[in-house]
């Protein structure tokens, strides 16, 4: 049978009839693989006492299949472009019923198809039908996040009233987008690459500026060294750029610039400048790594974590199990796909070849024993099926399963109905109640007697399928990162040789005082110089003949060099002031403020970055047209926010005259 279409026409503005309570099941002219034989085992009754009545019940084993889920559909479809509303309404009853008894948790492309007509319904001012698509996304998807969105943006467009049920329905969407996985790893994947965008962007600006800060320093010294003191200054100074563009003219790479000016500004670091730089040149040498680790943790489409989560959460029309057991046959699939791939089995109602998976899947496992127990109670074994229950009991005990433990004395309690041992029953059914009450809430049901319902399963647990992803992950891009950082130096020199230079700024601080560098004068900014002489106490020469000595200077010379310390601290606080307005925090670690502006401007440049990247390196499922202005809603605020309360702060401390 060919996919289906889900692209509907415009609806009609009237607002549908809401879904029968009891749909009626779709007729099939003959049960699944394996269904008719257990159907014959499972009719004997289940005997209950209830105030001295004797009931009966058969277990309702599986006779729909995905075709008829299909046709569903496509009944509806037609039904609704022929405006036939009794008999839409019939069809999506039966769709969803078909959905629950083949245990089909989520229809993400039946529910993307309601979106939009939810949105076409609002486009043509029909918000009752906006909100009735909506809820039938929410009912086909429940893990789908901007089902949620969608039926939320319907209720406000329905009545401007429904404030409260609207914030609700986006709680739920925030709660699906962190249990579903591809939801989950798209956000996370647009995070971690604007933090990794970040962490390089920050910290090369931190020791650009750190350098910047030095310069007028640095190449005061240089002119001293024993070759370039002959040299005029213009030839020292050109000399110094020569040296300072190395780096990029042998294109040695991205990082070699912020390492070779980290090591020029060493000696003239304070401590906490230092430790800024130190942590900045740290990050540069793990961003491949921290690469690397992110593609680990976001990589999902196409991987085999993808295919056992669609067994597991999803409808699959077949290919994925194929494509699964093609894997299994050439011995290449762990446990949890082989279990996976029996619930996929069980579910759509062939036991035979459930029981064959589970039991690859291993009995060591204590949720492969129960799913095996539950096919065993299926096919009319219940000895088998209390036998494996309790074998379960055992190892999940041992383990400390308490999802396989609650399953399994859940699916027990249900042996003790079908033997009469009431007590029993409800014994077993007060410790799975206990061991874990939301798999019982969301899985357990006493009144529907559906194969699918009336027994528990252990599904496959997130934090086993989670690994599938990792390990089918692409290695390159740590590569490719550490390529493009490293440029032309050895691989095998990274990352020592960024790190051993972020080790050496420390041992400049304990050569320093030997050394004696010279330092900014704390009055007019120019190189107190030991070299140069006269300098003394943190000023430069002509600050001690002017200010200490008394008499040295006459009274117009003093008067050119206050005026100078004047100008000195006016540009230094609009030199801050001008930073702090273009970068944030680039205004703090100008003045001195270096741990204070490295935080600032790592937030910004990473709000900017999830701004510049709003449509998303790895977009979610299903995304429509105006989701991922969310994130500029969410970014460019934040970034506003952050901005105007680092300038507010450094225009507070510049305030008044500098010293």
């Amino acid at each position: 049978m060919p996919a289906p279409s889900l692209v509907e026409e415009d609806l009609p503005p009237e607002e549908p009839p809401r879904p029968s309570a009891e749909p009626t099941l779709p007729p099939t002219a003959a049960d699944s693989d394996g269904a008719v034989s257990a159907g014959k085992a499972a009719t004997g009754t289940t005997k209950a006492k209830s105030d001295g009545v004797q009931t009966a019940r058969a277990i309702e084993l599986v006779r729909g299949r995905y075709e008829d889920l299909i046709d569903a559909w496509y009944q509806r479809r037609k039904a609704l472009r022929e405006q036939d509303l009794p008999r839409a309404h019939a069809e999506e009853g039966r769709l969803l019923a078909l959905k629950t008894e083949l245990g089909i948790e989520n229809l993400d492309d039946f529910a993307a198809a309601e979106m939009r007509a939810s949105a076409r319904a609002l486009e043509a001012r029909a918000p009752g039908d906006a909100v009735a698509r909506a809820e039938l996304a929410v009912s086909l998807a429940p893990d789908l996040a901007l089902a949620y969105v969608a039926l939320a943006r319907a209720r406000l467009g329905n009545e401007a009233g429904q404030v409260m049920a609207a914030l609700k329905d986006l709680g739920g969407g925030i709660a699906a987008a962190a249990r579903e996985p591809r939801t989950a790893r798209s956000l996370l994947g647009d995070v971690l690459v604007a933090a990794l965008i970040a962490v390089f962007g920050a910290a090369t600006l931190v020791l650009g500026l750190l350098f910047l800060r030095r310069l007028r320093l640095v190449l005061h010294d240089f002119r001293h060294l024993p070759v370039v003191r002959l040299a005029t200054s213009l030839q020292a100074g050109f000399l110094a750029l020569v040296v300072l563009a190395l780096p990029v003219a042998l294109r040695l790479g991205p990082a070699a610039l912020p390492a070779v000016l980290a090591l020029l500004a060493a000696l003239y670091l304070e401590n906490s400048e230092r430790t800024v730089a130190t942590l900045a040149l740290i990050a540069i040498a793990l961003l491949p790594w921290g690469a690397q680790r992110a593609v680990q943790l976001t990589a999902w489409t196409g991987t085999l974590a993808e295919d056992v989560y669609v067994l597991e959460h999803g409808a699959d029309d077949g290919r994925v199990a194929a494509r699964l057991q093609a894997r299994a046959a050439r011995g290449e699939l762990p446990a949890p796909a082989l279990l996976a791939l029996g619930r996929h089995h069980k579910r759509r109602g062939d036991l035979e070849a459930a029981l064959r998976w589970y039991e690859a899947a291993g009995r060591s496992r204590p949720d492969a024993l129960v799913n095996i127990g539950n096919v065993l109670f299926l096919k009319g074994d219940t000895d088998g099926a209390k036998a494996a229950y309790l074998a379960a009991i055992d190892r999940a005990g041992a383990s400390a399963d308490v999802t396989s433990l609650a399953a399994a004395h859940y699916d027990l309690s249900k042996v003790f109905v079908r033997q009469s041992a009431l007590e029993q029953a409800q014994e077993a059914r007060k410790k799975a109640a206990l061991e874990d009450p939301a798999l019982i809430e969301r899985y357990g049901s006493d009144e529907d007697f559906r194969a699918n319902r009336w027994l528990v399963d252990v599904p496959v647990p997130a934090w086993e399928i989670g690994p599938l992803a990792a390990d089918d992950a692409p290695r390159a891009v740590g590569d490719a990162v550490l390529a493009w950082l490293a440029g032309p130096l050895p691989r095998s020199s990274w990352p020592w040789a960024p790190l051993a230079i972020a080790l050496a700024l420390w041992p400049a601080a304990l050569v320093r005082r030997r050394l004696a560098p010279s330092a900014a004068c704390e009055r007019c900014g120019r190189p107190a110089c030991q070299r140069c002489g006269g300098a003394a106490d943190g000023l430069c020469g002509q600050c001690v003949n002017v200010f200490v000595k008394k008499g040295v200077v006459d009274a117009r010379d003093r008067l050119r060099k206050e005026a100078q310390v004047r100008r000195h601290a006016r540009i230094r606080r609009q030199v801050a002031r001008g930073l702090a307005l273009v970068g944030g925090g680039a205004g703090h670690l100008w003045r001195g403020d270096a741990a204070r502006g490295a935080v600032v401007m790592l937030v910004l440049v990473f709000l900017a970055a999830v701004a510049v990247s709003w449509r998303g390196l790895v977009p979610p499922p299903h995304p429509p047209t105006w989701a991922a202005m969310g994130k500029l809603a969410i970014a460019v605020p934040l970034a506003l926010l952050v901005w105007v309360v680092a300038v507010r702060d450094l225009f507070r401390r510049t305030r008044g005259r500098e010293r």
